[in-house]
């Protein structure tokens, strides 16, 4: 090769190099590389995108004024807006998102502003391509429902008391949170703050929260998810296991003590029950979570991440399914409820159909447990959700507005 032509072979994207194998998200990359046109088609086109089909430039288009709402009214504030820190009327009015591309390509002085605001949209639109693709693909309602349904079929009501288990192994609560539903401003914000920005890796979804009286009467709550098969040990996700709650080492310690006692006679059953309930076996405070840097360091509970699977009716088998339904009704002609039953007979012999009606996957879901005293804490002080949400606003305005708001800073007299 020629002097150029190995200079041009041995150069490197270094950016997208880093976002390929070193780990970095492609929403931190400072700048892209389309100029034209027909470059920025070709791009969409390896994301997912024909510009050349409209139905697809008109879905990019909605995404693109979704992402601008978002950017205005979660990350910027609205006297910022007021006073004209908000994206250029080229953005506002644009009908074609391959300019985006291109206008965040531009590192021309003159085009700085625009730049950068190109990038914060595009970083927002990225996002919510994902979150649509996840949402579209599962049924979160029904998800939502059959988790639900396995803990509710083990938490009942007794007098004034609220229990979790079973007739062999129960614990008593002061409490059940049902994770209300995201909303998808909510996810977006989580998506962009963590740092693979990738819907997929949102685990709740859906979500409870037990809450005991006791502290160790938490480790008896882990215990009754095993033994009632609610989350199922081989569905459980280990890496995002967290204890902050129960130093683990000195709770089997001590109980392991009681109940030799127990055993050998030298403590009654109800003294027994007494020091279980009066254990002191938290957690020391930890540092945060770099998993969670928005979680504060006060906030102590146990976290498990399970999966169960989810089966929901397979859309294409709909017109066979309603054809069963309408056999079930006695409206029908007897000739005609005759062809539909050996019609319904044919297609089930067709390639399994009647064992394909179901379509299954799996979904994940987060338990979380703690005891009253610790639940009440984390309502107050810098545990409360505010707090956290306050976070998780700040640092996504930082990661998407970074720039922008850099450029009205050297601007500023």
């Amino acid at each position: 090769m020629k002097q150029n032509e190995l200079v041009e072979h041995w150069s490197f994207p270094w950016p997208l190099m880093d976002v390929l194998i070193g780990g970095k998200s492609s929403i931190d990359l400072p700048e892209l590389q389309v100029a034209t046109l027909v470059q920025a088609s070709e791009f969409l086109k390896a994301y997912g995108f024909d510009a050349d089909k409209p139905a697809d430039l008109r879905y990019l288009h909605a995404v693109l004024v979704e992402a601008l709402s978002f950017i205005e009214h979660q990350l910027v504030q609205p006297r910022e807006w007021a006073r004209g820190i908000r994206p250029p009327d080229d953005i506002l009015f644009c009908s074609d998102p391959r300019h985006l591309l291109i206008w965040a390509s531009a590192q021309d002085a003159p085009a700085k502003r625009r730049s950068a605001w190109s990038c914060a949209v595009l970083r927002v639109m990225h996002t919510i391509g994902h979150l649509e693709g996840v949402n579209r693909s599962v049924d979160l309602d029904a998800a939502r429902s059959q988790i639900f349904d396995r803990f509710r079929a083990h938490i009942w009501e007794e007098g004034e008391a609220l229990w979790f288990g079973g007739p062999e192994c129960r614990v008593e609560l002061t409490q059940v949170e049902w994770k209300e539903k995201k909303s998808r401003n909510s996810i977006i914000l989580k998506l962009l703050h963590k740092r693979d920005n990738v819907a997929e890796t949102i685990y709740d979804y859906v979500g409870i929260r037990l809450v005991t009286k006791h502290l160790g009467d938490a480790m008896m709550a882990v215990k009754i998810l095993h033994q009632y098969h609610i989350l199922c040990y081989p569905n459980a996700y280990p890496a995002r296991a967290r204890n902050t709650l129960v130093d683990t080492a000195a709770f089997r310690g001590q109980v392991e003590v009681l109940t030799a006692c127990l055993r050998a006679g030298t403590l009654s059953s109800e003294a027994f029950q007494a020091q279980i309930a009066a254990l002191t076996v938290a957690q020391p405070e930890a540092p945060v979570s770099p998993n969670n840097p928005h979680s504060a360091a006060s906030y102590k509970a146990i976290q498990l991440t399970g999966r169960q699977l989810i089966r929901v009716p397979y859309h294409r088998f709909d017109w066979f399914l309603k054809l069963s339904a309408a056999l079930g009704t006695k409206t029908l002609e007897p000739t005609t409820t005759q062809m539909l039953r050996e019609l319904r007979t044919l297609v089930e012999g067709w390639h399994s159909v009647k064992d394909s009606l179901d379509d299954a996957s799996f979904f994940p879901f987060e338990v979380q447990i703690l005891d009253a005293e610790n639940y009440e804490k984390s309502k107050h002080g810098d545990a409360n959700h505010d707090r956290y949400k306050q976070s998780q606003v700040k640092a996504a305005r930082k990661r998407v507005l970074g720039r922008v708001l850099e450029c009205y800073k050297s601007e500023s007299p």
